[in-house]
Parts: C-alpha cells; structure tokens; sequence
C-alpha cells in the first residue's frame, strides 16, 4: 500500500513538473489605417479633429486585436504615414502585409454622416486570395473622442468572435 502511494505522488510530481505546451500563436494579421469620409455637411472645418480621431481608432482597434490573445499583430511598414485601402491601396498593403508576415489584413472606413450618426465598415482580407473573409457595417451615434473609440472596441470584438481565419 505504501509503495503503491509512493508510485502516485512520484507520477503525480513528474506530471506537475512538465510544463504546459506554449500556447499556439495567433493568427497574424496587419490592420491598416482606416479611410474617412465626411458627408455630414457641417460647415465648420473638423478636420485636424476627424484625423486625430482617425488615428486613435485604428491604434486602439489594433490594440484591442492584439489584447484578444487570438491574434498576432504585424505592423505594416506604411503604418506611420497614410497605409490605407484607398491610398495606397489594397493591392500594396496585401504585399507589405505579406512580406511582415501577416496571413490577413483588416482594412476600413469610417464615415460620418451627420453629427449624430457615424459608420465604421471594416473588412478582413486573406493577403494570398485578396478573398474577404468577413467584413462588417457598424453604426455607432455621437461625434466623440468616446464614440469613436467605443466603435473601434465593438469591431475589434466582431473581428475576433466573427470572423473565421481558418487557423
């Protein structure tokens, strides 16, 4: 009996001595700038606001993806400049993505149409296929640093539980 407790806490020791296997890592993706249109047709100049908002939204997208833990954020090499799907297009951003080593891109835009309503549309992209493998059309209300960056978190969040990545 004894000898039959010693052989357990001896097997039991070597299983709490390995260690787990590292987790597997997560899928790469590079999420470039957004796009901004401006139909609201406000008469005052809001631009230096919108860029800076801009900005934020794809840091803090970015940001969130990567804190999901389910996916591994490249950094594309246009990133600091504009590195968008409109400039300097997909077709560029597919290629910079796929040399850092990204499997997709998220690309998007964010479109205000009045001082009330605002739309973020994102789509993520296989960089091989140029094939969407989802995308989504978001509204949120408000013209806000707080509105935006509330817009960036549920995208980030429909990006991660929604979309398949095939990992």
């Amino acid at each position: 009996m004894n000898l039959h407790a010693s052989f357990v806490a001896a097997a039991l020791g070597v299983v709490l001595t390995v260690s787990p296997a590292p987790a597997e890592p997560g899928i790469a993706v590079a999420v470039a700038n957004f796009d901004f249109l401006d139909t609201s047709g406000e008469a005052k100049d809001q631009s230096e606001t919108h860029d800076r908002r801009l900005k934020a939204l794809s840091d803090f997208l970015r940001q969130q993806l990567a804190a999901s833990g389910k996916l591994e954020l490249i950094k594309l090499p246009c990133e600091a400049a504009q590195c968008t799907a409109t400039d300097p297009g997909f077709e560029q951003l597919a290629q910079q993505a796929k040399q850092a080593g990204a499997r997709f891109v998220v690309i998007g835009v964010v479109k205000k149409t009045s001082t009330l309503i605002g739309w973020v549309e994102y789509s993520v992209l296989g960089v091989d296929d140029q094939r969407a493998v989802c995308g989504e059309l978001i509204t949120y209300r408000g013209d806000t640093d707080e509105s935006w960056r509330r817009a960036a978190k549920f995208s980030a969040g429909q990006i991660v539980s929604r979309c398949e990545f095939g990992g």
